[in-house]
């Protein structure tokens, strides 16, 4: 846990010792709130450059020195870092030809991707763009179409229960987004997601966290993902240029809009310089960008709706209401102006890392640019900050993926505002709200929220396994004329419950285990209260031959009997459980059929 100090210039530059203001300007970075105070204190007392020292082991080893060959002498101490939180410098940095390089990238992965290369020197970051503006669709509408397919597809699992995580929606959102956009197959996610999870984790300590913190394995472990997730986009690209119909099994994703041509398809067929290897960096560039940044985004901006003191949250909601749940939005422009002044002050990529190199290349320093309003200073316009994006577009550092991700941004956070009894998850030991969860103020972890369940989906699962009890051949027979002789009664409280859609009894592990199935509505501890009251008689008979029953009677012990089940309760594998009728309840589907229970 990061020790809290407040912010204070003049006290970090008395501070003798070089590990502890390295503490304290990492307490600061962490806080979105004392960020926004540190920055603003740089702008105004030292003309909005702070020199700070880095724990970054530097310089590092060379991989292409042999281990015979004369090395640097090691000099102990700090790496001394510049933190620039001046707009107008920034910009200046940005913009200059000469003297700045965005080789800091280079040791995620070779140096080889477009963020790693200067525009301003390198032909090899010229042909990357075009092949990315060529091959990367740019229509909106199919954005917006690709991105409530991918929404739709992570809901799934994301909003199997009342509770979930939107740091984790919204990067499976992101994910599911790149599999369709870019092509890939569905045995292709599990390695998608590994490696998009563990580069964006690299990214991050190489932009800002290696200067705080010692986590060497992160680099490495995102290499080795990414090599072959780069091996596997290279073969489908090579797949889709000779139609190879055995290697694209399962890449022909129903989901993925029908006018929308995957982008290693795209890729396959694209003329030009770049070779297939440099093709396939193209796509996976772009897909570490796009599920970090947008997971960021989404999180960053549904916190401040939560935090703002106005009518934003009213009013997300209400635009969330007019929405048709089916469509992709129709709202974007309202949606864009909502969200663009949030990620202004917060943005989700905080910091930009730059080297600053002499005349010949070689490097002299390290600068570290912070980005957005809240940070560097507001631009003074509405919507979209055009630091938090790089530069205005079509300059040599515009973001080239801005147009990708706000169709999905848009999309998921809609997504999250339609949900019925959207509110913040509380701890259930002092009821304090969880929160938004950054590491190091940076990349979101965590966001708990919670939602009506049972408004969104009806119907829930119950699979209780309870062991049958020794003698078991003997006790097995004695539960089956248990199950055949109180059937009636069963199915009388059952019908009269009016929430039970289907219940049925099962033997398995060679008879020696009995499951109770059951699919029904609303929650849980209402549902098996009404039938330790209503069939409490039923269960005690029952139990007598199961191993660990509850405490008995069971219509004395009825919060005993629902913890009980819920304690052997078997949940679907990774909770998947599918409705054909979601919204639809027994009683509902018994008055529509026009019977009676």
């Amino acid at each position: 846990m990061v020790e809290k100090y407040p912010v204070n210039l003049q006290t970090f530059l008395g501070t003798g010792s070089a590990d502890h203001r390295n503490r304290m300007l990492l307490c600061w970075l962490s806080d979105d709130n004392l960020r926004a105070q540190l920055f603003e204190c740089v702008n105004l007392e030292f003309g909005g450059e702070l020199e700070f020292p880095s724990r970054d082991a530097a310089p590092r080893e060379c991989d292409c020195v042999g281990i015979d060959a004369p090395r640097k002498p090691a000099v102990p101490g700090h790496m001394m870092v510049k933190l620039i939180t001046s707009r107008k410098k920034i910009e200046d940095i940005l913009r200059a030809k000469e003297g700045y390089s965005n080789r800091v990238y280079a040791e995620l992965g070779g140096g080889s991707f477009m963020l790693a290369l200067d525009p301003h020197t390198s032909t090899a970051h010229a042909e990357q763009r075009a092949a990315f503006c060529r091959c990367f669709p740019g229509d909106r509408g199919q954005l917006l179409a690709l991105g409530h397919a991918a929404c739709q597809a992570a809901a799934v699992m994301a909003f199997r229960g009342s509770d979930f995580d939107l740091a984790e929606f919204s990067e499976q959102a992101a994910l599911r987004c790149c599999q369709m956009l870019m092509g890939y197959s569905t045995r292709d996610y599990p390695l998608l997601e590994k490696a998009l999870r563990a580069s964006y984790k690299a990214l991050v300590y190489q932009v800002m966290g290696r200067h705080f913190v010692t986590d060497p394995i992160l680099i490495p472990e995102a290499k080795q993902l990414m090599g072959r997730l780069l091996a596997r986009t290279s073969n489908l690209i090579d797949a889709y240029a000779s139609n190879d119909e055995d290697e694209l099994k399962g890449c022909e994703d129903p989901a993925r809009p029908h006018d929308l041509n995957p982008v290693l398809k795209k890729l396959g067929n694209l003329g030009g310089e770049l070779n297939g290897e440099q093709r396939a960096i193209v796509a996976v560039g772009a897909a570490i960008g796009t599920v970090g940044n947008v997971q960021a985004a989404v999180c960053i901006a549904v916190q401040a709706l939560f935090q703002s003191k106005g009518d934003l949250l009213p009013k997300a909601r209400a635009l969330a209401r007019t929405e048709s749940p089916g469509y992709p939005t129709r709202e974007f422009a309202a949606w864009h102006a909502l969200l663009a002044d949030l990620l202004r002050a917060n943005p989700p990529i905080p910091y930009l890392p730059r080297i600053k190199v002499d005349a010949a290349g070689y490097k002299v320093a390290e600068v570290l640019l912070a980005l957005g309003g809240g940070t560097a200073g507001p631009s003074g316009q509405p919507g979209d900050d055009p630091l938090v994006w790089g530069l205005p577009e079509r300059s040599a550092h515009w973001c080239a993926g801005q147009a990708l991700a706000w169709p999905l941004i848009v999309e998921v956070v809609r997504e999250v505002m339609a949900l019925p009894g959207l509110a913040l998850a509380l701890d259930p030991e002092d009821a304090s709200v969880k929160g938004l969860k950054k590491r190091r103020g940076f990349a979101c972890e965590s966001y708990p929220l919670t939602h009506r369940r049972d408004r969104w989906r009806a119907q829930s699962s119950l699979n209780v396994a309870m062991r049958i009890k020794a003698p078991v051949k003997d006790n097995v027979e004695r539960v089956r004329e248990v199950i055949r002789s109180g059937a009636p009664r069963i199915e009388r409280a059952l019908r009269e419950s009016r929430h039970v859609h289907f219940a049925w009894f099962e033997l398995i592990e060679a008879e020696t285990v009995l499951v109770l199935h059951t699919v029904y509505d609303g929650p849980f501890g209402a549902y098996l209260q009404h039938f330790a009251l209503q069939a409490g008689d039923l269960f005690d008979v029952l139990f007598e031959y199961i191993e660990d029953p509850p405490p008995m009677p069971v219509d004395k012990f009825p919060n005993e009997f629902v913890a009980h089940l819920l304690r052997y309760n078997r949940a679907p594998a990774t909770g998947y459980f599918f409705s054909a009728y979601p919204g639809c309840e027994v009683a509902r589907i018994v008055r529509n059929e026009g019977r009676g229970p």
